[in-house]
């Protein structure tokens, strides 16, 4: 069984996926893993994955998506795989087209979040193009994994996609193993606070996202200034790298300007478990079209209380008033009531990390995802060999 996975960046399949590609690696599957040049090859190729560099454009470039979709063409022509599985919107469009074309036996698709191209925010070329494109890549595909149920039925009810070809499984899943409840080392927490001005007494409200407007980082700001008037002792940090290529990109200076007592950013952190371990409250106060975004499930995972919008995706993480709670969107005042909520009652919070960690156990291991992945999207049979479909 040959099988090549194409993503837009080295790190995302490394951090997301690299679960999935030691099963396939350990079924005996020869695994190829198809993205931009990058730091983290080494790591994927560590795994037992070979790997295909190939440039992938973020964001609109006719040019450079006619050359991706060539190579990726002349790649599973001279290859021939048995299963090519592309995730994000160009591996997905133009990687569904090239593998048509290529007449690869079976091919699967992600979509880890319907994205800016389906968002309100998105201009009138974007709202155009992107649903075409992927009606036309969709055509022939096996099966479409969706995250939550509100993209699915988006795009089947918008006809890009045929009712029994979509797929729905919550979440990338999380490693319970390497995300558990266990605290950092004394030692360890001290050095980390330490390292981010933050005293032993005070306490961490955390965000880990792509630093764009859209991720609701303005909101995240504005709720930090709010709850300071009420917990100074409270400092809230920010971690995730600029990203200028974006629709939406925030500049560093604001950044730079809104750091206070309260608020800092950290920029791009390797040791995000690390961070979620320390912190006593994380949040995720998104507006963007997510699937389900995974460092509310690591924070789960870790015992942590949960506080994200009542948006698209987000949602799926919260039980409100059990593990956490769902605010409206785009609304900072709303966000701060309900951290204030939380940093005021002990007791709240460690009653909602407890229910967080019961729900990620039963809802969302990585290994269950792994499973119906195997069986359900890749149509994996007896000892690894295609099923029927």
């Amino acid at each position: 069984m040959k099988i090549a996975i194409v993503l837009n960046d080295d790190f995302t399949m490394w951090q997301f996926r690299r679960g999935l590609i030691s099963a396939l690696c350990a079924s005996g599957a020869e695994v190829w893993t198809i993205t931009p040049p990058g730091p983290y090859v080494e790591k994927l190729e560590a795994l037992g994955a070979r790997h295909h560099a190939v440039e992938v454009r973020r964001f609109v470039s006719p040019l450079a998506d006619a050359r991706l979709m060539l190579r990726l063409y002349r790649l599973f022509v001279s290859e021939r795989f048995d299963i090519v599985h592309t995730i994000t919107v160009k591996p997905n469009v133009f990687g569904g087209l090239a593998a048509r074309l290529a007449r690869v036996p079976r091919t699967s698709a992600s979509v880890s979040g319907a994205g800016y191209g389906f968002s309100s925010d998105c201009g009138w070329l974007v709202a155009r193009a992107v649903p075409l494109l992927y009606g036309l890549a969709f055509r022939s595909v096996y099966r479409v994994w969706f995250q939550n149920e509100d993209d699915l039925s988006l795009f089947v009810s918008r006809g890009l996609l045929a009712p029994e070809k979509g797929l729905l499984i919550r979440s990338e899943g999380v490693n319970l193993d390497e995300y558990n409840p266990h605290p950092l080392s004394p030692e360890l927490a001290r050095s980390l606070r330490a390292e981010l001005g933050v005293g032993e007494k005070e306490r961490i409200v955390l965000m880990a996202a792509r630093v764009v407007w859209s991720k609701g980082v303005r909101e995240f700001v504005e709720a930090s200034e709010q709850v300071a008037l009420k917990f100074p002792k409270v400092r809230f940090l920010l971690a995730g790298p600029l990203d200028p290529e974006s629709p939406d990109p925030i500049p560093e200076s604001y950044l730079l300007q809104k750091k206070s007592g309260q608020f800092r950013w950290l920029g791009f952190r390797s040791d995000l478990k690390n961070l979620l371990g320390l912190a006593d409250l994380v949040v995720h106060p998104s507006y963007y079209r997510e699937g389900v975004p995974t460092v509310l499930l690591e924070a789960m995972a870790m015992g942590k209380p949960i506080l994200t919008t009542d948006n698209v995706g987000c949602r799926e993480t919260v039980e409100p008033g059990q593990n956490g709670f769902l605010v409206p969107s785009r609304n900072s005042g709303a966000l701060a009531t309900a951290i204030e909520t939380l940093l005021g009652d002990d007791q709240l919070r460690l009653r909602f990390g407890l229910r967080s960690l019961e729900k990620v156990r039963a809802e969302f291991d990585e290994h269950n995802v792994i499973s119906r992945v195997m069986s359900e999207l890749y149509g994996f049979g007896t000892a690894g060999r295609l099923g029927a479909g």
